[in-house]
């Protein structure tokens, strides 16, 4: 009994002298508040090269540089420009396939879908994209690829979510409704198309533009019988002041999904 009351009391100064040694080197709020400015710095300066001092702005945004702003940054992003992540979440079922289309840099398709699908096909047709992804968020379930929406075809031919978030302004309208058919294609009998779009002039390499969401669904309705979309509006992260109007989008040859989601059918 009494060296298990030893065996107890060491085991508790252990514990205390780790905690101390955690809260010294690693936990303190010294060294948090060191860190995050670092950090701070760091994300500030890949910003300022990747996007106001660069000769041409990136045709994908760095996530990490958002995602760290709205946890710790003075700018006030909100958590609205991830709303994209979420209602495509809703979606997904276990074991679901997924298409990505203009993956990026793979935020959202690892943070966001790949925890419930099977597999996920995630494409891009800019090289530094896919390399980024691959190096940042890399899974044994996603297969990222450069590859051509338009002129090539899908990596397979089923997949129960095809999501093309943010993507369609930067597609010539004309090439528009080649995607959407190869869409339509190999989507599963309760698939769904998901995805999102800015409403009006915004956009720098935006090679078409929708004012208001009948635009937008006359598109989509010469392909799909049933959709759905919802609105958010919201201050841009890094232009304060800009109301961005947000469109998002389910459209299926089945509503079931739509359905089941709570999102009203047109």
């Amino acid at each position: 009994m009494d060296n298990q009351k030893e065996d107890g009391s060491l085991t508790i100064l252990r514990k205390k002298a780790f905690w101390l040694f955690e809260r010294i080197f690693f936990g303190g709020r010294l060294s948090e508040k060191i860190l995050v400015k670092l950090l701070s710095l760091h994300y500030r300066s890949v910003f300022r090269r990747e996007w106001s001092w660069a000769r041409e702005q990136p045709h994908f945004f760095n996530h990490r540089i958002g995602f760290f702003d709205f946890i710790y940054g003075e700018s006030g992003t909100s958590i609205f420009p991830y709303y994209r992540g979420f209602f495509v979440s809703e979606l997904i079922k276990d074991h679901d396939r997924l298409l990505d289309i203009g993956c990026g840099d793979g935020f959202f398709t690892k943070r966001f879908y790949s925890k419930r699908c099977a597999h996920i096909d995630a494409i891009d047709i800019e090289p530094t994209a896919i390399e980024t992804a691959k190096s940042l968020n890399a899974s044994p379930k996603i297969d990222y690829r450069l590859s051509d929406a338009v002129n090539k075809p899908f990596p397979s031919v089923d997949y129960n979510i095809v999501v093309w978030d943010g993507a369609i302004g930067h597609f010539a309208a004309e090439t528009t409704h080649i995607v959407l058919a190869k869409i339509v294609e190999v989507l599963s009998e309760d698939g769904v198309f998901a995805g999102s779009e800015y409403l009006g002039l915004e956009g720098h390499d935006h090679l078409q533009f929708f004012e208001t969401i009948e635009e937008l669904d006359a598109l989509f309705s010469s392909h799909f019988p049933y959709r759905a979309y919802r609105v958010v509006k919201y201050d841009t992260p890094f232009s304060p002041g800009m109301l961005r109007h947000e469109v998002f989008w389910r459209c299926s040859a089945n509503p079931i999904r739509i359905d089941q989601s709570g999102w009203t059918v047109l």
